[in-house]
């Protein structure tokens, strides 16, 4: 079957209700998303190996929002023999983009994964630079599917797969800077390194470990600098992580850790309500947990921190999408029907301006962030315009029944 032609311009509906989010047919599934620069974002995905049309790609896109439009600057097709890149993530320093993308039916039969794959962006141009191999099992159900450079230097990539597998680099070297972590049978669903690239989250279902990244020994597997047990609610319910991320610049010294919870395989009948999905704020430095919000009643499927550390996005299984205040956790924005399936990427644009989310609908979704003066106060904003209303309520009571009321108190005396 012919691959489908790529669409050059993507614009959405001028119809819709929303001014501040909408909705654009991609024409293939989105399996992750990430940006170049404050107006290019790059979309992964695919149809694998299937002999389905929809090929391999990366494609680059220019963003409008104010023409709310998507212009295709460059498409790197990948090969239809392998599998569709499952995860990208950019280092804007390097202007490297690295990929998960498992190797041929063939070469995987042969016992070879060349799962990493890192390719150079400049301008509009994706060119392909080199290749390695994270993955010791050759099943092609397992494939990469977390990848993280860290922001700091010495550069270091942090590839996570489905079948346990935690791998710290060094960058652009490729080499180990430490044995392969293991988490015990479980896919890592997350990996993030903090500000100075000193800690490296790592998150499976039920092990979430902070593992220091500056080893003496490189033979050695290091010992985890901090294991954070998963919460238990109550007795039904089974709690497991699905991401944890380090906050940036202004809340670098906090972990934002996403748990999912749901009935337990003991209970017959779930009361209602029972599923839900949750992030928590934790001090990273004394390790101390210090505010937690329920953000759906649905898993969280996706996780992301803005640049500048002040906003955190969540993508839900209700297909909604969500952003929070990184301090309070308060929510500023959510799209309730956001894709028709579950979120599988989201990411914010350098400055915090945009939000897109991908889904194997086919579909991205393009959010305008609100500015920091639209988003409301936090705590200390509401805690001025409580006292300034306070005061101007003094001075109304003063002018109305000021009089009255100093009658009545010298009466009184």
């Amino acid at each position: 079957m012919p691959a489908e032609a790529t669409p050059t311009t993507l614009t959405a509906d001028r119809g819709a209700s929303s001014k501040t989010h909408f909705p654009l047919d991609v024409k293939f599934p989105v399996y992750s998303v990430a940006w170049t620069d404050d107006h290019t974002v790059v979309l992964a995905g695919g149809g694998g190996s299937s002999r389905t049309g929809v090929k391999n790609r990366l494609s680059m896109y220019s963003v409008d929002l104010k023409q709310r439009q998507l212009s295709l600057k460059q498409e790197h097709e990948l090969s239809r023999e392998e599998d569709a890149p499952m995860t990208i993530a950019i280092d804007l320093e390097t202007k490297a983009l690295a990929a998960g993308i498992n190797s041929s039916a063939t070469e995987l039969e042969k016992g070879v994964n060349e799962n990493l794959r890192v390719f150079s962006f400049a301008g509009e141009n994706i060119e392909y630079q080199k290749r390695s191999s994270t993955l010791s099992s050759t099943d092609p159900d397992h494939y990469q599917k977390v990848t993280a450079f860290s922001r700091s230097s010495p550069k270091m990539l942090a590839v996570g797969s489905t079948n346990s597998q935690l791998s710290l680099l060094s960058y652009p070297d490729l080499r180990d800077v430490c044995p392969t972590l293991d988490y015990n049978g479980e896919e890592i669903f997350d990996a993030d390194f903090n500000d100075d690239g000193e800690m490296l989250a790592g998150t499976s279902s039920n092990k979430l470990c902070v593992w220091p990244t500056k080893v003496a020994d490189s033979s050695t597997v290091p010992e985890p600098l901090q294991v954070i047990e998963r919460p238990v609610l109550k007795r039904e319910l089974a709690c497991t992580f699905r991401a944890a991320k380090f906050g940036r610049k202004s809340t670098a010294s906090n972990l934002y850790t996403v748990v999912n919870a749901a009935p337990s395989g003991s209970v017959r009948k779930p009361p209602a309500g029972s599923k839900k999905a949750f992030v928590s704020l934790w001090d990273a430095r004394a390790w101390r947990l210090l505010k937690t919000r329920t953000v759906s009643q649905k898993p969280v499927t996706a996780f992301d921190v803005s640049d500048d550390g002040t906003l955190l996005a969540y993508g839900s299984s209700d297909l909604s999408i969500g952003i929070l205040d990184a301090v309070t956790l308060r929510p500023i924005v959510t799209v309730l029907h956001a894709h028709d399936f579950p979120v599988t990427s989201l990411k914010f644009n350098p400055s915090g301006s945009i939000l897109v989310s991908g889904s194997a609908d086919n579909s991205i979704r393009v959010v305008r962030v609100p500015s920091a003066d639209q988003r409301g106060g936090n705590s200390a904003t509401y805690m001025v315009l409580f006292t300034l209303l306070v005061l101007v309520l003094a001075i109304l009571i003063q002018q109305s029944f000021g009089e009255d009321l100093l009658r009545a108190a010298r009466q009184a005396m």
